[in-house]
């Protein structure tokens, strides 16, 4: 089934996991029954795989995995909409090409009835359309707020109505005194809420909080 080393290498890892196709699986055996490089290499593989499951497993920061699955979610929106654009450009070509020649003898016609007349050019610079836009802050309640030297990173969900629905500790101190002023400031402060096509709907927004001081 292979014709080289190089290429029954590039499957030792599946073969390691057990998820070769069971043609491959019997390709590599057999070519492992004659190939001494190939049987070495596959030890180092197996050694190296062993050495990494032996690696202690360490916890990603909340704050970090969340920032992740937001970045995941905007490359698989932004993957979806190409897909979706390259899709329909290619069912629509057949039917702009033939009418290509017709079009651009109706540009060509237009252009001649216009003239010289020339369109006003307007100094309004273009406004950026988003689908989707998150939560802000427009308002903070007036309470003091202090935690020191770090800070308190809570996940907060707005609704459309721009109110706090609720919100989570990722990082900081849990003191009970703290806590109390924190639900203070986050359900009588004022949010933007996000937006889905320029409407209103709910959403989530990090707030990174160390001091707040009101002042008379």
């Amino acid at each position: 089934m292979f014709e080289s080393c190089t290429q029954i290498r590039g499957h030792f890892s599946d073969y390691l996991d057990g998820m070769c196709a069971p043609e491959t699986l019997k390709s590599i055996r057999y070519h492992l029954g004659y190939c001494g490089a190939c049987r070495e290499e596959l030890d180092r593989a197996e050694t190296l795989q062993a050495d990494l499951r032996s690696l202690p497993r360490r916890r990603v920061p909340a704050e970090v995995a969340l920032q992740l699955r937001v970045r995941i979610s905007q490359q698989l929106h932004h993957e979806y909409l190409k897909g979706l654009l390259i899709r329909l450009e290619n069912s629509v070509r057949p039917v702009v090409l033939p009418a290509s020649g017709g079009v651009l003898a109706a540009v060509i016609f237009f252009g001649l009835i216009m003239g010289s007349q020339v369109v006003p050019v307007t100094n309004i610079p273009d406004v950026p359309l988003q689908f989707t836009t998150p939560p802000r802050v427009q308002e903070l309640a007036p309470i003091d707020f202090n935690t020191g030297d770090q800070p308190v990173v809570v996940l907060t969900s707005v609704n459309a109505g721009g109110r706090a629905m609720g919100y989570k500790v990722l990082s900081g101190q849990h003191s009970p005194e703290l806590m109390q002023r924190l639900d203070q400031l986050i359900y009588f402060s004022i949010f933007q809420p996000a937006t889905m096509f320029g409407k209103p709907t709910d959403g989530q927004v990090v707030l990174s909080l160390r001091r707040i001081t009101v002042r008379g």
